[in-house]
């Protein structure tokens, strides 16, 4: 994947006239102090520009942006009626949603033959700022891009939208220069969705697409993607006996059987216990709460219909939580805190429910109840540079350590200073001197104490927030994008991306600087003058979802998880029921040492019961008879069915080896 450049740029001076001629072809955008811009566009300052390549990262992610436009082009000239509503993308993938006529993957040539027409014609992608009016006007047809506007431009603002031969689009974009650079393209499914997410809303039809630089990139990921289907974990944990869903009685909800829930809590044990070499102290918390708490934390009003909410016969409203954090919240109060007890980090494998609409929920990916390796650190805001330190040092460790895989990326996402609206901000009323925090996109823009409109923006919190989790990234000498506007509106953070063997990134960890909870909950400790200070919030979580993870792990060996989170560490057969004892007292011994050992005394050819108990992925399986029998020994064949003899005792010396060591490979 390619490195951006930089190169030097003159205030008014356009950033293609800075791209290279042998780049022209594979330039796709500017990054100017932390903001991208079309190459269109000119600069607002001289300065030092990095000029964005279609093969880097955040090129590949603007291209995906672009084809979703393309496909948006095509079907409203195929298809005049529809309207289209809004896209998204994700690692390698995208997909645009659009009110319109029934349609099947059958369509999908005339919309892939359309789009390629508008590839040949190479049109021009042009940025046009225009006034929130006019915006809406030129969008007046479509009642979901005016709800877009009315939702992210202030009146008497302005914003921008694209062209495209006869096609417009509301987007801040940037873009491919032209519809040329969309070269490798490929639409892959079709779903049905609601718009909004909100059942009660209009149906959506939704189309999945990929693009790429080149064909060639094009056919990996298509390979990559056949082989995944192979590998999907809802397959292999039906296959393991790891899991099952009961839609009509818990949709959405996973059931762990016994094998499942073997993986689920090794994962859990690990991270006790590296939470507590590092200082994170195990907490429990809930599962349903008040529903004041929520509104409290403005979950309430984020989440409400995203939310399983319920109202007890004496009236008291609840819900189950979306969140952990004001849980942890409420741990927290139960004492008063010196600086000198600074930081305090809990932890939990907290569980948490959210309704994901029907159509959208996916095996173990996407569940209405999920657990989360949640950890949340009350610190000050001199600890914010240690605490992340310390997560970016155990992050690469865990991994390495259960995926066999260096392969990590980290994004750094940052405010946008030019909105900083749609961020909690301290202010300073430039009327009677009060400083407070605000979020002017949600909340009146004016002084709590005299009504003055005429507030000072500081950025003091957020500056140093950012900069500490920068000088983090650095200290370490770790790679990182940084992305200005993804920063969550109560504070910046860093994403963790892990590959896996298929190739497919995953965002997993994540680091998040929280100054909005600490203000809400009124949270406080006191510093060395006797005063009280508002900490910060860390939330972090390494594995992520404990579901989602055990679904990548799953794709990722193809179930031949490693031996320490293998359900069947051990499977014994007997040759003939004349050794069934001798199996059995293997079984026992490999038992007794803690290892997950099962025997097969049924009836049937030691070839059968192979062919039978493969599908379970079992580590090692045990062949004994009169030759094991007579010598107190065992033939052991692996998962690539090479054998090996062992005694009895040496064959459980190298198993808790294996297990201890938690190595990737098998001892053979």
């Amino acid at each position: 994947m390619d490195s951006n450049q930089l190169f030097k740029i003159k205030k008014g001076q356009a950033f293609q006239d800075i791209v290279p001629a042998n780049q022209k072809n594979t330039i796709v955008a500017a990054r100017l102090n932390g903001k991208l811009y079309d190459l269109s566009e000119a600069s607002p300052e001289d300065g030092n520009i990095e000029l964005i390549s279609i093969n880097s990262r955040e090129g590949e992610k603007i291209l995906l942006h672009s084809a979703a436009h393309l496909l948006a082009n095509a079907i409203v000239e195929l298809y005049p009626d529809a309207l289209p509503n809004t896209s998204n993308e994700g690692e390698d993938t995208f997909y645009y949603d659009f009110n319109m006529q029934p349609i099947s993957t059958e369509d999908f040539p005339a919309i892939e033959k359309k789009m390629e027409d508008l590839v040949h014609q190479n049109l021009k992608i042009e940025k046009k700022i225009l006034p929130k009016l006019k915006l809406l006007e030129e969008f007046s047809g479509n009642k979901y891009k005016q709800d877009k506007i009315n939702e992210n431009v202030q009146d008497g603002s302005e914003s921008s939208m694209y062209i495209q031969g006869n096609y417009r689009e509301f987007c801040r974009g940037p873009h491919v220069p032209s519809t040329g650079f969309v070269k490798a393209f490929k639409l892959l499914s079709i779903s049905s969705t609601n718009y909004e997410g909100d059942v009660n809303k209009e149906r959506m039809i939704r189309i999945y697409g990929t693009a790429f630089p080149d064909r060639k990139m094009l056919r990996e990921f298509l390979q990559r993607r056949e082989e995944a289907m192979k590998r999907d974990h809802r397959k292999i944990g039906q296959e393991m006996d790891l899991f099952t869903f009961d839609n009509e009685r818990a949709p959405g909800m996973p059931f762990y059987a016994p094998n499942g829930a073997v993986i689920r809590n090794e994962l859990i044990n690990y991270m006790k216990e590296l939470n507590a070499k590092s200082g994170w102290e195990e907490v429990w918390t809930a599962h349903a709460f008040k529903d004041i708490i929520w509104k409290q934390s403005g979950h309430y009003y984020k989440y409400k219909d995203d939310m399983f909410l319920f109202t007890l016969p004496n009236g008291d409203s609840y819900g189950l939580k979306p969140m952990n954090c004001p849980g942890h919240i409420a741990i927290f109060q139960r004492n008063i805190y010196s600086y000198r007890d600074m930081p305090i980090k809990y932890s939990e494998a907290g569980t948490v429910y959210r309704y994901e609409k029907s159509g959208e929920m996916g095996g173990l990916t996407r569940p209405r109840g999920f657990t989360i390796d949640d950890g949340h650190g009350f610190v000050r805001e001199d600890q914010i540079f240690d605490e992340t330190v310390s997560l970016l040092k155990i992050i690469p460790s865990i991994f390495k350590t259960i995926m066999g895989t260096d392969e990590i990326t980290y994004d750094l996402s940052v405010m946008d200073k030019e909105h900083s609206e749609n961020y909690l901000m301290s202010y300073k009323c430039s009327s009677c001197g009060e400083k407070f925090m605000l979020r002017a996109a949600s909340q009146e823009y004016k002084c709590p104490n005299c009504g003055s409109t005429v507030l000072e923006a500081d950025f003091t919190m957020w500056d140093n927030a950012t900069e500490n989790l920068r000088n983090a990234l650095n200290s370490l000498s770790l790679k990182y994008t940084e992305y200005p506007g993804e920063a969550a509106f109560y504070g910046p953070k860093i994403d963790v991306h892990i590959k896996d063997a298929l190739g497919r990134q995953w965002q997993l960890s994540t680091i998040q600087i929280d100054f909005f909870m600490p203000g809400n909950f009124d949270l406080y400790y006191i510093d060395s003058g006797d005063k009280k200070v508002r900490p910060v919030i860390i939330h972090r979580a390494i594995y992520g979802s404990y579901e989602r993870f055990i679904a990548i792990l799953l794709e990722h060996f193809n179930g031949k998880l490693p031996l320490w989170l293998t359900p069947i560490q051990a499977y014994v057969i007997p040759v003939s029921e004349n050794y069934n004892n001798y199996a059995k007292s293997i079984n026992q011994k490999l038992i007794e040492n803690g290892i997950r050992s099962r025997v097969d005394l049924s009836d049937g050819t030691i070839s059968k019961k192979i062919k039978l108990i493969r599908p379970m992925r079992p580590a090692y399986i045990i062949v004994v008879g009169e030759k094991e029998s007579s010598s107190n020994s065992v033939s052991v064949r692996n998962r690539n069915d090479k054998t090996r003899e062992y005694t009895l005792d040496g064959f459980v010396s190298v198993l808790l080896n294996e297990i201890k060591n938690k190595d990737i490979g098998q001892a053979f």
